[in-house]
């Protein structure tokens, strides 16, 4: 099974996007220290990724693993699957992964064995 970013979130970056460009290209046009000018672009080369990020990335789950493009996790080494508003977090025995909110991931934690599912919930 194939979850995507919630639709949403698409949106609400690719509109950030949108009304900033033209507040980046006017500060650009001015006269101002390379250190601003560096922050500046890089603000702005955050929002491109967000929005990349968003439109590529993908959960799969699979009978005994998730893998996105970042990790590939065995689902015996969830410990927690969070969905909150801006982000999903998936909780392992070693690391927790922040993802952008995913559509469906409620699946993820039904995939799990029984006895993680009662300490997710």
């Amino acid at each position: 099974m194939v979850l995507r970013v919630k639709k949403w979130y698409k949106v609400l970056i690719l509109l950030e996007i949108i009304l900033s460009t033209p507040v980046v290209l006017y500060l650009f046009s001015l006269q101002l220290s390379s250190l601003m000018v560096f922050v500046l672009l890089s603000a702005y080369a955050g929002l491109v990724f967000f929005l990349i990020e968003s439109f590529i990335l993908k959960l799969e789950v699979s009978k005994d693993k998730i893998s996105t493009i970042y990790f590939s996790v065995p689902l015996s080494d969830i410990i927690e699957v969070e969905d909150g508003v801006f982000e999903t977090k998936i909780r392992t025995r070693w690391k927790v992964y922040k993802l952008p909110p995913i559509d469906g991931v409620q699946v993820v934690l039904s995939s799990l064995p029984n006895d993680l599912q009662k300490m997710c919930k």
